[in-house]
């Protein structure tokens, strides 16, 4: 009997409790103002609500570190040697200037404006 005691307890413990909160409706001055507090004068309405109480969990902990000593070569991703990525706005820029070379001094708008609409996206 004693364990069912202590577990009623202990269920009872961890429970979040409920308060009853009233809310007041209050006017002053024509101006409609909802609170926790009695009104100065009389409230238009009140309302009582439940609200519940969370009881404390335990502390957040700091994870450590998930590496703390420098990888080894073996482990170490390999380095590629390449040539650096040209930048995205040379290359809409270059494109540009290669469309409006083929299409000549007779190029229309849509193309004009897809090119500029490119050139405009990588480099602003």
């Amino acid at each position: 009997m004693a364990k069912v005691g202590f577990l009623l307890l202990l269920v009872a413990a961890s429970a979040p409790h409920v308060v009853p909160l009233q809310v007041f409706k209050c006017l002053d001055g024509g101006q409609v103002a909802y609170q926790s507090q009695p009104c100065a004068g009389p409230p238009v309405k009140v309302w009582t609500v439940q609200r519940l109480l969370q009881t404390a969990g335990p502390p957040a902990v700091p994870r450590p570190a998930t590496r703390a000593a420098p990888r080894s070569r073996r482990t170490a991703p390999a380095r590629r040697n390449a040539r650096p990525a040209e930048d995205a706005c040379a290359r809409a820029r270059k494109g540009r200037d290669a469309a409006f070379r083929k299409a000549g001094l007779k190029r229309g708008f849509a193309l004009s404006s897809h090119w500029d609409n490119r050139v405009h996206e990588a480099c602003w």
